[in-house]
């Protein structure tokens, strides 16, 4: 290699910009105009890409489809996961769900079925064992596919599916099912609806998983991949001839969905529509599909009626007491006063707070409402006059935003002229014990702990026959009040869970019980599942959050049944990898923001011990000995004994965070799916 130095170089560049400056002058020996041109050289061959005959991922570009009288035909490009054209391919399938006056139908080509004579073909199902099909490889990685499908023809409009690959002499996978077309408007629900509960049906336990399909663009398209199998009328449908005039499969979509969901754990109501079917249903008839799932017309879809605007929806829900639960929901707002010192009060001075219920309209307008004038602790049917049956509080020790248990919930009470109701916080000797009303609460063992009173409204709605199902409770929470000088300050729900997180699911907007429900992501549950209010919950796990995933996917999930065979509860068909995200919304998990404070632990079995925060957690879904083993060994803990006094000021030695936060190398975004 020549070296040059900088003042060599200099000169160099110098010298050869001298030349070109000569060079542009024209005066280059002869006339200065430029020489001739050489002759073009021969042209390089053109780039390729790489073509490869195997493949552990199949990738499907759809260029073209046609429908003619009886025939089908795609024409499609295969890549593999490294973006290779695959050559090779022996096997692809194809499928029509024809959009009907009946709404969508594949009937199979093969026939009999059920011992039925013949098909009367409506859209239909395709294989490379189907009779007059052809693959054909037209170049590198593109292929055309063609068969026979007696059931389409130029003008059939519908679903139209393909999915290629999977042969095992191939070596080449079986790609994605695609839905190549989909008519629009034509469907009542759709992949958001079902997927803001199942999440990730591809990722689930449950049957057909595999199937889930993907649109042109990639995008995931549930419902539409569904039904192209799962349509509109059952495949045991036959007509007046005794031909099948039915799909695919025996289960329709809309079976599946208003069927299986009826026995959905506590919370759940199959007539709130709204939870699935975003959009007014498309049909009226009661004879039409989807309404005779439940509406029996002895299995025989009549023809679709459009709605004309009709909302089936409404209809369904009026039935039942969704709608005034949803309303009184809505409508409604407790606040109180912080907890405040009264020296005068009982028999040596009370903190007291005072609730007050408000009326909201529609623009938001809040009007005081009289509680005492609406109040009746002793209905055992709705009355519309009094609807109020519970108003009540406690009062909760705060501290490092998290509440550590219920002080007391005795009180003395009064109502002022406008309804307000003022509760004096009496010594309560412990949950379920009589209370001595008048006395005032022992707060010794509650040093530096803040005071904050939870509130709840109960209001019975219009089906109520007695039932705590039957009611729906508003919810609120004080500011919090220093026990030393009195000083206010905001009540900050320390939670990582949105405010639809649980009635997503859990949509009855009623109570669970003693007055507390899912409304606002479990807000009015933390006041009785805190860190320091030690209860068995089930024997699942303590506090809020531990309680919940148990409650899911744990020890909590789990019951017997009438013949003590232990079965799950609906939670346990979603994935807990990727079900995270139903309730943490936010798209964060931080560990290490997780306040180093221990929860009570009376749900493992034992009174009187303490859990570390993250081990909680974890351990209600990892709950097998290996990996409580491994949570021991950094720190974490289930059994720590509960000192006397002071208990939440002590700080746990788990170290979960150090490998487990966001962004380490095994932080808990690898294993947990947390944004949608």
């Amino acid at each position: 290699m020549k070296l040059f130095t900088s003042k060599r170089l200099a000169y160099l560049v110098a010298a050869v910009l001298t030349g070109a400056l000569v060079g542009c002058s024209g005066d280059d020996g002869k006339d200065g105009k430029d020489g001739v041109d050489g002759q073009p050289g021969a042209p390089g061959e053109s780039w390729k890409p790489p073509v490869a005959t195997s493949s552990l991922e199949s990738f499907v570009k759809v260029i073209d489809y046609t429908l003619g009288e009886g025939t089908i035909s795609f024409e499609f490009e295969l890549t593999n996961e490294n973006e290779e054209l695959v050559n090779g391919l022996m096997n692809a399938e194809g499928k029509v769900a024809a959009l009907t006056d009946k709404g969508f139908i594949n009937n199979r080509n093969e026939s009999p079925i059920n011992e039925v004579e013949d098909n009367v073909h409506i859209g239909g199902a395709v294989t490379m064992s189907t009779e007059g099909a052809t693959l054909t490889a037209l170049g590198d990685g593109h292929y055309r596919f063609d068969a026979p499908m007696p059931g389409v023809n130029a003008g059939t409009e519908g679903i139209v599916w393909l999915r290629v690959g999977g042969n095992s002499e191939s070596g080449i996978a079986r790609s994605n099912e695609i839905v190549v077309n989909k008519p629009e408007g034509a469907f009542s629900t759709t992949t958001e609806a079902c997927f803001s509960c199942h999440v990730d049906y591809s990722t689930s336990p449950n049957r057909h998983s595999s199937y889930v399909s993907q649109g042109m663009d990639g995008e995931v398209t549930f419902v539409e991949g569904c039904m192209a199998c799962h349509g509109s009328v059952s495949r045991n449908v036959v007509n007046e001839q005794g031909f099948s005039v039915g799909g695919y499969a025996r289960n329709t979509l809309s079976k599946i969905g208003h069927i299986n969901h009826q026995e959905f754990e506590t919370g759940f109501s199959a007539l709130n529509c709204s939870s699935c079917h975003s959009e007014p249903t498309v049909n009226v008839n009661v004879a039409g599909p989807g309404c005779i799932d439940c509406h029996d017309t002895g299995g025989i879809p009549g023809d679709i009626v459009l709605g004309n605007g009709s909302d089936l929806r409404k209809l369904h829900e009026a039935k039942s007491a969704i709608t005034s639960n949803q309303a009184i929901k809505d409508s409604y707002k407790v606040t109180g006063t912080a907890p405040a010192w009264f020296p005068d009060s009982g028999a040596a001075g009370q903190w007291c707070t005072t609730l007050s219920l408000f009326k909201v309209d529609a623009e938001g307008k809040e009007t005081l409402v009289d509680l005492h004038e609406l109040f009746d602790d002793t209905q055992t049917i709705h009355n519309p006059d009094k609807p109020i049956n519970y108003v009540g509080s406690y009062l909760h020790g705060v501290y490092n935003d998290s509440v550590i248990g219920r002080v007391t919930g005795a009180y003395d009470y009064s109502y002022d002229a406008e309804g307000r109701k003022t509760m004096c916080f009496a010594q309560d000797a412990g949950h379920g014990n009589p209370h001595v009303v008048g006395s005032t609460p022992d707060l010794t063992a509650w040093a530096d702990a803040g005071l904050m009173a939870s509130l709840r409204v109960s209001f019975t709605a219009k089906d109520y026959m007695g039932a705590e199902s039957d009611v729906v409770t508003i919810h609120g929470y004080t500011d919090v009040a220093s026990q030393t000088d009195g000083a206010v300050t905001a009540y900050e729900r320390r939670h990582n869970v949105g405010s639809e997180s649980c009635t997503t699911c859990h949509n009855s907007e009623a109570n669970f019980h003693k007055n507390g429900n899912f409304a606002e992501g479990g807000l009015g549950c933390v006041a009785c599942h805190n860190n320091g209010q030690d209860r068995r919950a089930g024997n699942s796990s303590p506090g809020f959050g531990p309680m919940v995933h148990s409650m899911h996917w744990g020890v909590g999930s789990k019951s017997l049944d009438e013949n003590g065979k232990e079965v799950s509860n609906s939670a346990s068909v979603i994935a807990p990898q990727t079900g995270c995200v139903a309730c943490h919304d936010s798209g964060v998990v931080d560990l290490k923001a997780v306040p180093n404070q221990f929860i009570k632990a009376r749900a493992y079995g034992v009174s009187n011990k303490m859990a570390s925060p993250i081990t909680a957690n974890c351990y209600a879904c990892h709950n097998d000995d290996s990996a409580l083993n491994h949570m021991m060994q950094n720190g974490g803990t289930t059994t720590e004994d509960v000192p006397a006094t002071e208990w939440y000021k002590l700080s746990t030695t788990e170290s979960c965070a150090t490998c487990h936060a966001e962004g380490s190398s095994f932080g808990i975004e690898n294993y947990h799916n947390f944004t949608r």
